[in-house]
């Protein structure tokens, strides 16, 4: 795979030189290759929404660099509008965001700034409708008479619209409830699947993670505390702990199983995982 998104000793300074001078970014150099599903996670002030905001230009570095597919996003300042069409982000509560007449009209603003034919528009409005599990009566109505988690729909869809290279959602799932968040995550992960885009899942539920993204991100104080796959990182409880991070449950039982002597796997991450990891325990003779 190639890589899709490089950071050099990206940093970026609030309120430089004022007393509420603050170090959101300090020298961030990670890699992201095609195709990752990555979480990235942190505490709130942690770095995670600025850092997504230089991903795709909103913000410019105050030293180092961003490129994406090979490119340096900074390097003509008046091209930058076109990596925000690679880069899709689809910030926390999208919903507000929404203005249009129509639903149709929302979920085409961002195509239609790309300059797409009408014809090409119109396929992408329904396909991307039909991604997020819109039906297509519901285009021609107002966006506020559709239900919070419909609305939150409509707004990724506007993003979806635009087929971004990079898929960028900050907890998207936020507010929902449990059916409403396994439909945004499940779509997500559809569009990950159909399209081979890089998703970057910005959350503070660990399960989440665990169930979707190959790699995890940790950021921390404005640091990139930890990269690595899902695995990796969520074998490392004890350092996750002393951040005062949670692990997946599943996987604090069983890295404390396994440090007990019990023969499991010190990395599990998801329900089915301990399931399998327990019935081979059983059939081999173990006990927990």
């Amino acid at each position: 795979m190639s890589e899709i998104i490089r950071t050099e000793h990206l940093s970026y300074v609030y309120s430089a030189g004022t007393p509420f001078e603050n170090a959101a970014l300090d020298d961030i150099n990670i890699s992201v290759e095609e195709g990752t599903f990555l979480g990235l996670i942190g505490h709130t002030g942690s770095g995670k929404s600025t850092l997504i905001q230089h991903l795709n230009g909103l913000l410019k570095p105050d030293s180092g660099k961003v490129y994406i597919g090979g490119e340096d996003i900074w390097a003509d300042p008046k091209k930058i509008r076109r990596f925000r069409f690679k880069v899709g982000l689809v910030f926390q509560y999208p919903e507000y965001q929404l203005f249009e007449e129509t639903v149709r009209k929302d979920i085409s603003f961002g195509p239609r700034n790309m300059g797409l034919s009408e014809e090409e528009i119109a396929g992408r409005v329904l396909e991307a409708a039909e991604l997020v599990g819109l039906p297509e009566n519901y285009l021609d109505k107002s966006p506020f008479e559709l239900s919070g988690g419909e609305k939150r729909r409509a707004a990724i869809a506007g993003v979806l619209a635009m087929r971004p290279e990079v898929l960028i959602l900050d907890e998207p799932t936020a507010g929902l409830d449990p059916r409403g968040r396994e439909h945004i995550l499940g779509e997500i992960a559809e569009y990950h699947d159909r399209y081979g885009a890089t998703i970057i899942l910005v959350s503070h539920s660990m399960e989440d993670v665990a169930r979707f993204a190959d790699h995890v991100l940790i950021m921390d104080h404005g640091h990139a505390a930890m990269y690595g796959t899902t695995r990796e990182i969520f074998r490392r409880v004890g350092e996750l702990t002393e951040m005062g991070l949670e692990v997946p449950q599943i996987s604090r039982i069983f890295a404390g199983l396994a440090a007990r002597g019990i023969p499991v796997p010190e990395s599990v991450l998801t329900v089915g995982e301990a399931k399998e990891a327990v019935l081979r325990l059983l059939r081999e003779g173990g006990g927990v």
